[in-house]
């Protein structure tokens, strides 16, 4: 079966429209727009030299994505909280304006056999117990991220204080441990059904998983965890220095041949 061509004029349309919308979303995260309140669809047309219907195809698309909503007599509205999450150091997330104040809340502790993976990674024997944690985060009365902890059995009691901070990574410090290097790795995943019901979104809905391994300054591990993200709620900053690729490739061969 073929598929339908597009009419050339709407490809076009569609393209501007998304290019409208990523740099919409992009001053909607950053918080361009006082009180959320997004210019009028005429000086979004002037300011984009866009045609009316690419600007409301634009925030027909940010509807979509639960960014914005149309108020009667208002406007067009942002109302998504989203939490600008810099990777520059170790930190929880860091809410901005009127988005609330972080809380911890933990759902569950036990006692468990380590798998292999936690037991490597906590630097614990293999067959020993560690401690398990289950905590769901908020910003301000909405879930942001839902988390699983593994620690050294020693520490159990310390994270479970969680609940009584709002940095979750103060809880260690707290405790007297001064924390050192920690691994982050990050990828896009799905909310399965028990996930989706903590964080309030639909099954299927798309999350950022953090895997995180914390230290201590002299590199004794302090939690190997996985939280799951809303990715409708976070944005991942970063900067990042260039390293020449003739340096990393070495020189190139056969240039004078």
């Amino acid at each position: 079966m073929t598929q339908a061509r597009m009419d050339p004029r709407t490809r076009r349309r569609s393209r501007a429209a998304r290019r409208v919308r990523d740099l919409l979303r992009a001053a909607i995260v950053v918080r361009e727009f006082p009180a959320g309140a997004l210019p009028a669809e005429a000086e979004l047309m002037l300011s984009f030299s866009a045609s009316r219907q690419v600007v409301r195809d634009a925030l027909a698309l940010l509807r979509d994505e639960g960014l914005v909503k149309r108020v009667p007599g208002t406007g067009t509205l942002s109302v998504a909280s989203k939490v600008r999450h810099s990777f520059s150091y170790i930190h929880g997330p860091e809410p901005a304006g009127d988005s609330g104040t972080v809380s911890h809340r933990i759902l569950s502790t036990s006692r468990e056999v380590a798998a292999p993976r936690v037991a490597e990674r906590l630097r614990i024997p293999q067959g020993s117990e560690c401690g398990v944690v289950e905590y769901l985060t908020l910003v301000g009365d909405e879930p942001y991220y839902a988390c699983t902890a593994y620690v050294p059995p020693p520490l159990l009691d310390v994270v479970v204080l969680g609940q009584q901070v709002e940095e979750w990574y103060s809880v260690y410090e707290l405790a007297g441990f001064e924390l050192g290097v920690t691994d982050q790795a990050v990828e896009a995943i799905l909310a399965d059904e028990v996930v989706a019901e903590l964080l309030n979104v639909p099954a299927g809905a798309p999350l950022l998983l953090f895997e995180r391994l914390v230290r201590d300054h002299t590199g004794c591990p302090l939690e190997y965890a996985f939280a799951r993200v809303r990715g409708d709620r976070m944005t991942l900053t970063v900067q990042l220095p260039r390293h020449s690729w003739q340096c990393r490739q070495g020189p190139l061969r056969g240039r004078d041949a």
